[in-house]
């Protein structure tokens, strides 16, 4: 088969009940933990204790940790795109991430700004791509831009709230960034932009009859409510995010599609992992290194803080071939 077919096979939308087996299970577990995580951190309303702050920063630290290995074959994906060997993907995948550290470090909240706002555009494209592959439903424009600011609740919801130990976390990130999301002008306008974007993603997807949709728009919005902000964030990431971004790769990789076709689910995850663990292991020893340069810090939120400025630099590449596959896949169809 010519290269260009492989590809245009490896990149089209799953359609079979094999490839959208890994993305229901994905949907079912995202919810499962996303709801537990909601009752258990608003337990506090009805008189049982609320989360401690030390609880707080170790949920979030390994919230943060879990979402490391959904990036892990982001290189093998970018070789298959761009039609090129293992080394150049990989300088090139590690020089954006190095040169975004670097203006994360020093380039000042604006850098940060426009980070965190990729980001959360990244998460909510990728709720839209995930919902589009598991229900079929392409939306039109307006429930579509609804849905990705819905789906980026994870992170408004986060900042609209603010709290003691995000804005710890913050001020370590960036002091300036710090007070800027806690101006209540600020937060008040971030809260009425998910709140709307949520009404109408809701209201649409009921409309059409895409009642999982809705589902996932009410658990992002109670997970944002009822969590700690940090918890709120990491857990999704860790937990809802990657799982589902890892399911969609499980039926984009070609070895892995060709082993969920035959009905082999496990030998298919069994790959993705292996596949996956070279790249997610130099990004956790990274953090490693991170956590025992900073050990010595009397405040473990300096330590979150550099682990989420090195996450957020790896989300750089990381968006810009999920954003490039996801185009690809469109031409394909």
């Amino acid at each position: 088969m010519p290269e260009g077919d492989r590809k245009a096979v490896a990149l089209r939308r799953p359609t079979d009940a094999g490839s959208r087996g890994p993305l229901s299970a994905a949907a079912t577990w995202s919810r499962l933990l996303i709801a537990v995580t909601a009752v258990v951190a608003g337990a506090h309303l009805i008189g049982l204790p609320a989360l401690s702050a030390p609880a707080v920063v170790i949920l979030a630290g390994a919230g943060l940790l879990a979402g490391l290995p959904h990036g892990g074959v982001d290189h093998l994906m970018a070789m298959r795109l761009a039609g090129r060997s293992l080394v150049p993907v990989v300088v090139v995948y590690a020089g954006l991430a190095g040169v975004a550290w670097f203006v994360l470090r020093w380039g000042g909240p604006a850098a940060l700004v426009a980070v965190i706002a990729l980001s959360a555009l990244h998460f909510g494209l990728g709720e839209l791509e995930f919902t589009s592959e598991l229900t079929g439903w392409r939306p039109s424009a307006l429930p579509a831009a609804a849905l990705v600011v819905a789906g980026s609740g994870a992170v408004l919801l986060p900042l609209a709230r603010s709290g003691e130990e995000f804005n710890r976390v913050a001020t370590a990130v960036s002091p300036g960034l710090a007070r800027l999301i806690a101006a209540e002008p600020v937060r008040t306008a971030t809260l009425l932009v998910w709140l709307t974007a949520a009404v109408i993603a809701v209201t649409v997807a009921l409309m059409t009859k895409h009642v999982s949709a809705a589902v996932d728009v009410v658990l992002i919005g109670l997970l944002g409510m009822m969590a700690p902000p940090l918890v709120a964030f990491a857990v999704w990431f860790g937990g809802w995010h990657a799982v589902r971004h890892c399911a969609r790769m499980l039926t984009l990789e070609p070895g892995c599609a060709a082993l969920l076709r035959e009905g082999r689910t496990r030998a298919a995850w069994r790959r993705l992992a292996g596949l996956a663990a070279p790249m997610s292991g130099a990004a956790l020893l990274m953090v490693l290194a991170l956590g025992v340069f900073t050990a010595v810090a009397p405040d473990p939120a300096v330590i979150l803080a550099e682990v989420l400025r090195l996450l957020l630099a790896l989300t750089v590449p990381h968006m810009a071939i999920v954003w490039w596959l996801d185009r690809q896949r469109e031409r394909v169809g």
